[in-house]
């Protein structure tokens, strides 16, 4: 039997990759899984939506597992929360054909992709704040400093 090459090729790729690239990847998967329950439950094709939302579900409890409560301190109290509604959500959504659960997770997610995506974009030890994500406090944080330090 002949084997697949792009499986081959994305195993290699999720394999290979640091642990900040495979962090995006569930993010995106995950995003992509739910979209693809929304269209199935418009289309109501009922065992596909759940076999995605049931998908969206494995990531979103993978990312509650990988947290580190021990140096993460609260923030990951906080995104363990957050997770565990997203979950009851889609299981809300799954049960009950709600759209409106979905997109409350996909909005959720989409937003945590794009902080994650800016601080591993943009890694800083030294609190500055994101020019895309804190466009207001860089502002302020900028006028103080007399700078630009992305110029330095």
């Amino acid at each position: 039997m002949r084997k697949n090459p792009f499986k081959a090729y994305q195993k290699t790729q999720v394999t290979t990759a640091r642990k900040e690239k495979i962090l995006l990847m569930l993010y995106e998967g995950c995003i992509r899984y739910m979209k693809l329950a929304r269209q199935k439950m418009a289309e109501n094709k009922v065992a596909e939506k759940g076999k995605f939302i049931s998908k969206s579900i494995d990531i979103i409890s993978e990312l509650m597992n990988t947290l580190d409560h021990k140096s993460g301190g609260q923030l990951s109290t906080d995104l363990e929360s957050l997770y565990m509604f997203m979950i009851d959500r889609l299981i809300e959504a799954n049960v009950h054909n709600k759209a409106e659960d979905l997109d409350i997770v996909i909005d959720l997610m989409s937003n945590l992709y794009v902080a994650w995506e800016d601080v591993i974009s943009n890694p800083r030890d030294d609190g500055v704040p994101s020019p895309e994500l804190q466009p207001e406090l860089y502002a302020q944080w900028k006028a103080s400093q007399g700078s630009d330090p992305s110029q330095k």
